[in-house]
C-alpha cells in the first residue's frame, strides 16, 4: 500500500490521474500533507535530498516508487549493487596501484592484471555480502519478533540504494587524484550515515539502533576481509586497499 513519505502513514492513493499527465496529488489524512511530493520531482531534486539524507525521500523510494516484491529485489536496484562493486573493485585498485613501490604489495602488482583484478572482484564480492549478511542476522535477532512479516529482501534494497554516495568516487576521473585522499572517507562516512538513515525509515527505529545495527555489519565486512587476505596469503592488502 502506498505510504505518505512526510509521516509514514499508509493512504490509499498518492494522486488522481484526469487525463492523461493530469494529476492532483493526493494529501495525507493523517499530517494532512501532500502524500508523496516527489512523484512530479525529477531526479536531480530526489537525489539532492537523498544526499542531505531527508526521510521522505527513502520513504518515496522504499515504499511508493519500487514495485511490491515477496522475494529478491528490482533488478534496476540489482544493477545499482552490481555498480557499486565495481566501484570498490576500481578503489581498491587504484589504491594499490599508489602504493605499489611499498615492499607488502610488490608480490601482488607482479601478478597478471587479470589475476589483480579477479582477486580484488572477489574480495569486494565477500566483503558486499558480509556486509548484508550481518546486518539481515542481525535485524533477525534483534527485530524478529517485532514484525509479523519482516522482508528481509527489502532490507538488502534499503543498504543498496542508500549506497548511491559510493558513485561520488565517479568525480575522481574529473579531478586530479592526489587531492582526493581524504574523499574517500568522507564517500565512505556519507555512506554510514545515508544507511543508517534509510534503514531507521525502513525499521522504523530511531538512530542508535540502526546505528549499531550497521556497525555489526561493517564488522562483519572487516572479519570477513581480513579473514580472506589472510588465507589467500596478501594481508597486506587490508591495510592498503581496506575502504
Amino acid at each position: 500500500m502506498p505510504t505518505c513519505v512526510e509521516c509514514g502513514a499508509a493512504v490509499s492513493s498518492l494522486y488522481t490521474e484526469y487525463s492523461k499527465g493530469n494529476i492532483r496529488l493526493t494529501y495525507c489524512e493523517h499530517c494532512k500533507k501532500l502524500a508523496d511530493k516527489y512523484v512530479e520531482h525529477d531526479f536531480v531534486i530526489i537525489f539532492v535530498d537523498m544526499i542531505l539524507h531527508k526521510k521522505p525521500v527513502y520513504r518515496h523510494l522504499l515504499f511508493n516508487r519500487l514495485p511490491y516484491r515477496d522475494l529478491g529485489i528490482d533488478p534496476n536496484v540489482f544493477k545499482l549493487g552490481v555498480l557499486l562493486i565495481l566501484f570498490d573493485v576500481y578503489i581498491k585498485w587504484f589504491r594499490l596501484e599508489q602504493e605499489r613501490t611499498e615492499m607488502e604489495v610488490v608480490g601482488f602488482s607482479q601478478h597478471a592484471l587479470v589475476f589483480q583484478y579477479l582477486y580484488i572482484l572477489f574480495l569486494c564480492i565477500i566483503e558486499f555480502l558480509s556486509f548484508h549478511f550481518g546486518v539481515r542476522l542481525i535485524v533477525s535477532l534483534w527485530y524478529g519478533g517485532r514484525y509479523a512479516i519482516l522482508k528481509y529482501n527489502y532490507i538488502t534494497t534499503t543498504l543498496i540504494i542508500s549506497s548511491f554516495g559510493k558513485m561520488l568516487l565517479i568525480l575522481m576521473v574529473i579531478w586530479d587524484y592526489t587531492e582526493l585522499e581524504h574523499s574517500w572517507h568522507l564517500v565512505n562516512f556519507i555512506v554510514f550515515t545515508s544507511n543508517v538513515e534509510a534503514l531507521s525509515v525502513f525499521l522504523e527505529t530511531g538512530y542508535l539502533q540502526t546505528t549499531l545495527v550497521i556497525v555489526f555489519g561493517i564488522l562483519c565486512r572487516v572479519l570477513m576481509q581480513i579473514a580472506f587476505t589472510s588465507i589467500t596469503g596478501d594481508s597486506a592488502l587490508v591495510a592498503m586497499a581496506s575502504m
